[in-house]
């Protein structure tokens, strides 16, 4: 403490001179201890000379050099615990008589001081006996266990005159949402109140809305304030990776001021220290709480070690089915055992989510499951529509594959293959096998563009999705450009961000031989497209996407031949590849007509044209097809339009209101030779734009 003190002799002041003020030492905080027991004509169990008071001096003295230590007057607020735990012992002891009163009010005990032997609650606290119902928390009941056989351990090394030993109370609770952090933390905080390691029961509970303000300076003062009122405490604070938003997945921001003002403000407050009178538990998402400790204040992992947190796993499907029935017991709710499984297929797929709410997300189920419960009876019996209304989709999977192609001209061979995926994954399931480790989840397509291979990847999501392979049928579409960093450092989180966006879905990303920059052979790439490669590379092989997603790379034939030379790895890991050939002018005409027929036109002749003016056809969409750039399906679909425009175009109002021979309107109808006229004119345009037509 500084006093800045000054004179002012023959009416002139002199320079201020500072005295400074240091703090009590424990022999001087001691002898003020033992004033303010004489003072309040108190006597002390082993007398003033004995070891009571000292022990009571040196735990004081433990804050001093800390931030709000305040000498005397903490050491007045351990003598009022004195007197409270007095006063509650008394009240235990009953009544006495008038003449043992006085004496009894004198008389401060070795518990009055220091407060009793730490005991061992685990037979009698309600916490701990909730705590131990849980599972795979082995971890956290073991830390308590060595919590209080040091608690108890110090207590006698402190009766002894020697230190205690460093007990950390603050800690970190690493894991995804939903796996218990908050729940477990609350039972772990009331436990340690319950030891009495600290000068309180109570447990605070915050989130860092709590903390942080909307202007400079507000956000320090908040968290100054929290932290000085819970002095004694548990102060648990959830979410706390939100004190944090650093560059993560391709975000450009890093953390703002107002957040970094908290943690620098928790830091220079928390010294982790013996005697601190403080607990602080952090509650986060492992990767973004590893992160922020990393790049944040230095201070913060000294204060809560992060090898000493508790890490939380995501459930596995016998955990989330066994939780299931937990919430549905206390609900007085069962199910049918064909329910359960398909309630545990339902959590299998969305384990496969970014941010999958484990616990959370089982509850969701389950209320959606008693939202579609239609009975009107008491008690409740689910039926596996209620947790999943397309629960057979798999059952009609084949058929539906068939479907999904519809309108798609030549796609056998691709349907074949992909209805013996269904198959397959069927038969596995039947003999108890997992078919994730047979059935591919990386596919190549190659083949010129507009022959339907982005289509065929949403289709592809649709059966993998009936398959149960997937949480939902989308597709994240992309193309090389979007894994490709601008500067160094910046590649890499581009492409986790795609992979955490795809989670349970398809990622398909189209032109991929842009990846290898040009190059046509190993050790080719460079820069930018070779750190995607390699990224790309390293996550297909992580445990958090591994057949949790479907990957396809899309491209012409050479170009991906190429792309799969330059990198060994994505040989291996792209095995299953899907040809799309082009479209021969006999398909083209075919899907030409299919999509007129969808407007209403056909090509109808009333007299016979010759077999020169039919061949025709097929000759000029055979020299449109060989045009530079000809996009196969996508050209054909943009002359379709084209007909239908110049057929609307000149209607008459007999033919919009002509009815057909089955009732209805009646179809538009073109010639051959008009056909041909159209075709000739789009072959004109592409030669004219630079095409050949030879």
């Amino acid at each position: 403490m500084n006093k800045v003190l000054g004179s002012r002799p023959n009416g002139r002041w002199d320079f201020p001179r500072r005295l400074e003020l240091k703090d009590y030492d424990d022999e001087q905080l001691c002898l003020i201890l033992l004033q303010l027991v004489r003072h309040n004509s108190f006597t002390l169990e082993g007398g003033e000379d004995g070891p009571l008071p000292r022990i009571v001096a040196k735990r004081v003295g433990r804050g001093r050099g800390s931030t709000g230590f305040a000498n005397v007057y903490d050491l007045i607020s351990a003598f009022e615990r004195m007197l409270d735990r007095q006063a509650v012992r008394l009240d235990k002891e009953g009544s006495p008589e008038d003449e043992e009163l006085k004496a009894k009010l004198s008389f401060l005990t070795k518990e009055d001081i220091i407060g009793p032997e730490p005991e061992d609650i685990r037979s009698t606290s309600e916490a701990w006996k909730e705590l131990e119902k849980m599972a795979r928390l082995e971890n956290v009941k073991k830390a308590i266990g060595e919590l209080l056989t040091r608690a108890r351990a110090n207590y006698h090394r402190e009766l002894l005159g020697k230190e205690p030993l460093q007990t950390s109370l603050n800690r970190v609770f690493l894991g995804p949402p939903g796996t218990g952090k908050t729940t477990v933390a609350k039972l772990y905080g009331r436990i340690l109140a319950e030891i009495g390691l600290l000068s309180t029961k109570d447990v605070v509970f915050k989130t860092p809305d709590d903390f942080i303000g909307q202007f400079i300076g507000e956000s320090e003062v908040k968290t100054s304030q929290i932290l000085d009122s819970t002095i004694g405490k548990v102060l648990i604070i959830d979410d706390a990776h939100m004190f944090y938003h650093g560059n993560r997945a391709g975000a450009d921001s890093e953390s703002d001021i107002f957040r970094l003002g908290v943690i620098d403000t928790i830091v220079s407050k928390i010294h982790n220290k013996p005697g601190e009178d403080r607990c602080v538990l952090l509650l986060g998402y492992t990767d973004m709480m590893e992160e922020m400790f990393q790049k944040v204040n230095p201070g913060l992992r000294r204060r809560f070690p992060l090898e000493e947190a508790f890490r939380f796993e995501s459930y596995n499907d016998e955990q989330l089915s066994k939780i299931l029935r937990l919430k549905m017991a206390e609900e007085d709710i069962t199910a049918s055992d064909e329910a359960m499984e398909v309630a545990a297929e339902v959590l299998r797929r969305a384990r496969d989510r970014p941010n999958f709410g484990n616990g959370g997300d089982v509850e969701n189920l389950l209320n959606q499951a008693k939202t579609r419960y239609r009975e009107q009876q008491e008690h409740i019996v689910l039926e596996r529509e209620d947790f999943d209304p397309e629960w057979d989709r798999g059952m009609h999977a084949s058929k539906k594959c068939q479907a999904l192609f519809e309108g798609l001209i030549g796609f056998e061979t691709i349907i074949d293959k992909f209805q013996g995926y269904q198959r397959m994954a069927a038969n596995l399931r039947r003999r108890g096998r997992d078919p994730r480790e047979i059935v591919p989840f990386t596919f190549l397509f190659k083949g010129p563009p507009g022959t339907g291979k982005t289509h065929t990847a949403r289709i592809v999501g649709q059966i993998f999705y009936d398959m149960g392979f997937l949480s939902t049928n989308e597709v994240i579409e992309c193309s090389a450009s979007h894994l490709i960093g601008k500067y160094v450092g910046h590649t890499a989180p581009k492409v986790i961000n795609l992979f955490e966006r795809a989670l349970g879905k398809v990622l398909f990303i189209d032109e991929a031989y842009r990846l290898t920059g040009g190059a046509r052979g190993p050790g080719e790439v460079t820069g930018y497209e070779a750190e995607a490669v390699g990224e790309l590379v390293d996550c297909m092989t992580k445990p958090r996407y591994l057949r949790k997603m479907v990957i396809v790379l899309a491209g012409y034939d050479k170009d991906m031949d190429a792309l799969m030379q330059v990198n060994a790895g994505l040989r291996g890991r792209f095995a299953t590849e899907i040809v799309f050939p082009p479209m021969s002018a006999s398909r083209s005409k075919e899907h030409l007509l299919n999509l007129l027929r969808k407007e209403e036109i056909e090509v109808k002749d009333t007299v016979d044209p010759g077999e020169d003016e039919k061949e025709k056809v097929l000759r000029l969409l055979h020299k449109l097809g060989m045009t530079a750039g000809w996009s196969n399906g996508r050209d054909i679909k943009t002359l379709a339009s084209v007909i239908t425009g110049s057929v609307y175009k000149d209607a008459t109002p007999e033919e919009l209101e002509a009815e057909g021979e089955g009732g209805g309107l009646a179809m538009f109808r073109i010639s051959t030779a008009q056909l041909n006229g159209l075709l000739k004119d789009m072959l004109r345009q592409r030669i004219r734009s630079g095409g050949t037509g030879n």
